[in-house]
Parts: C-alpha cells; structure tokens; sequence
C-alpha cells in the first residue's frame, strides 16, 4: 500500500499500520504528538503538542509511571520516544534506554530553542513552560557520549584518530616552516570562541585541529559556560 494524503481511516489493521510506516517523515512528526499537563494547557488552550527532542515528559502509564526526564532520541519509524536517564537492563547485564509510546507520556516543559514553535500560541511567559537551555544541552550530550561509547565498543569510534606522532615522523626531513606554522595555529587559536557554542560543535571543531591544547581549552570552558560534562570530556582527552 502506497501512502496517499486522500487516505482518510480503515478499519483493517494492516492497512492502518501500512499507512503510518510509508507515511513522509513531516506527517510522522505528527504521530509524535503528546497530552499536555494542566499548566501547559492553560498557557498555550491546547489538550496536544508534537513532542521534540529537549522536551521534558512524565510517564503516564507502564511501570515506570511518575519518572520524568528529557527526551533525548525520538524514533519515528518505530514511534518510540526515549528518555534521558530511564533505562532497563538487558539479560547480559548492559542497560540500554527504555522506549517508550507517546501515548503514554504527558510533556510537562517545551524545548524552545526554536522560539516560532509556540509563536501562533501569544504566550508572553516563556519561562511557564520551556525547558532550561543548559539542561536540554546536556541531556542530548549524555545521549551523544553514550552513542560515541558504544561505537568505540564495536570498533567503530567517531572520533579521528591522532596521527600527530605519524605526521611528525614523516616531516622530519621537511622544512622548519612547516614547524612555525603549526606553532602559529597553536598560539592563534581562540579556545574561548571555539567553547561558546554548543557542546556537539566544540567537538566538531575540535576535531578538525592538528594539534589541541586541551588546559587552554579547560581554562576558557572554566571561564566561559562551565558546563561539566564538557569539563570532564576535556580531561579525560588528557589522561
């Protein structure tokens, strides 16, 4: 079954999964929909609202009801959403996020990090009902590591690789310039630029440098944000 827009209902359970599994990814983001609670309800004189990453739900149902967390991963073949800090353990003894429907949540706190998501709404207290910057940053950072874990567990790190001590070997026979000029990019690189942004854009920044001073890089983290998860994966790239 092909999906089409003029598809209206069907009583056949078949027709009704195939439906929502050909459906384009704009018309799945509204499967992702959850009950709002009472306060967000009086804010934005709405009953449901399309759940986003950073969002803070509560569990309705199930066995873990009355656990709340952000959510940190949204899958939408598979509708399932999942929540940072809930987890099960899995026979073998390793835990992994537990999925969850969005029928069974209620959003308790809106990610706006995109302001225009509630613009149609007029809400003039934005901080009623938004999730704090810094905690939606470091939910979907601990969702991050934990990805980058287990891709190094299976062989398979994102992280580049450090050819510095190769690229030092194979320039020895090279000219001095090419030594000044590495030292010149270490002395003009602004570290306190590179941590204003977001975690994951450090990193990537980070990741395009040759050679990374990471105190220089924990003092302006130390200065600017302060953000932990941040400090803690700067020393442990010295270590």
């Amino acid at each position: 079954m092909k999906w089409s827009k003029s598809f209206q209902s069907s009583s056949d359970p078949q027709k009704q999964r195939l439906y929502r599994q050909n459906a384009p990814n704009h018309i799945k983001d509204q499967f992702i929909s959850c009950n709002l609670s009472h306060t967000l309800r009086s804010e934005l004189d709405s009953r449901n609202f399309n759940l986003r990453t950073g969002d803070r739900v509560e569990v309705m149902r199930g066995d873990r009801t009355g656990a709340a967390g952000i959510v940190n991963r949204i899958d939408r073949d598979e509708e399932k959403v999942y929540i940072d800090g809930i987890e099960i353990q899995k026979v073998n003894g390793t835990s992994v996020q537990k999925p969850f429907r969005p029928s069974n949540l209620q959003i308790v706190a809106l990610n706006l990090d995109d302001p225009s998501r509630i613009e149609e709404y007029g809400v003039d207290e934005l901080d009623d009902v938004r999730v704090s910057e810094e905690e939606v940053e470091e939910a979907l950072e601990e969702e991050e590591e934990g990805d980058m874990m287990q891709q190094m567990q299976t062989g398979e790190s994102s992280i580049a690789p450090d050819t510095s001590a190769e690229d030092e070997m194979e320039g020895e026979d090279e000219p001095d310039e090419t030594e000044s000029e590495e030292e010149n990019q270490r002395k003009t690189t602004d570290y306190e630029a590179v941590v204003d942004g977001t975690i994951a854009d450090a990193k990537e920044q980070l990741g395009e440098m040759e050679d990374v001073d990471y105190d220089e890089l924990l003092e302006a983290e130390k200065e600017g944000k302060d953000r932990k998860t941040f400090k803690q994966w700067i020393e442990s790239q010295t270590e």
